[in-house]
């Protein structure tokens, strides 16, 4: 009957080492993309749309942070009709059926991280986490991001797996 347990015990494990990664790569996002000067003042918000774990990850590990002299706060929605003004939003891959519902809602200088299987079709996904062979990758859409008044920096364009 250990078995069972241990089958459990390492799929948890294995969700929280893909949150914390998550985490890392949004609050890495807030920090080394130049956002446009409009969203430079007051605080800086990461929306959270579908994934309660990654919200509570990343209150956790990154709650009192800054970018720039920004305090960086997140909120989590529950429906699209929740999500309001943010800087940055992760929409996680169980709500991806509803992409097209979000577009509608977000502000255009809203920073979109998806989790898609592929944003090459996609039109307006700025940022994508996708699995290469069980590791977590990002993919930019440059067009999407420059047509948004984002620049990229050196450093995430470096780590990106894939540039469209």
């Amino acid at each position: 009957m250990l078995f069972p347990s241990i089958m459990f015990y390492s799929q948890d494990a294995g969700k929280a080492a893909r949150m914390k990664l998550q985490g890392i790569y949004l609050y890495s996002f807030a920090k080394k993309v130049y956002w446009p000067t409009a969203h430079t003042t007051g605080d800086f918000t990461i929306g959270i749309y579908g994934s309660k774990d990654l919200y509570n990850q990343l209150n956790t590990n990154f709650k009192g942070k800054m970018t720039g002299s920004q305090n960086i706060v997140f909120d989590f929605y529950e429906s699209t009709s929740d999500i309001t003004d943010c800087h940055l939003l992760f929409v996680s891959e169980e709500k991806s059926n509803v992409i097209s519902n979000v577009k509608k809602v977000l502000n255009e200088k809203t920073l979109l991280v998806t989790e898609l299987k592929d944003i090459s079709n996609s039109s307006g996904n700025m940022i994508n986490f996708v699995y290469v062979q069980s590791r977590l990758k990002f993919q930019l859409n440059k067009s999407v991001l420059e047509k948004n008044d984002f620049k990229i920096g050196q450093t995430l364009t470096k780590l990106a797996y894939s540039i469209i």
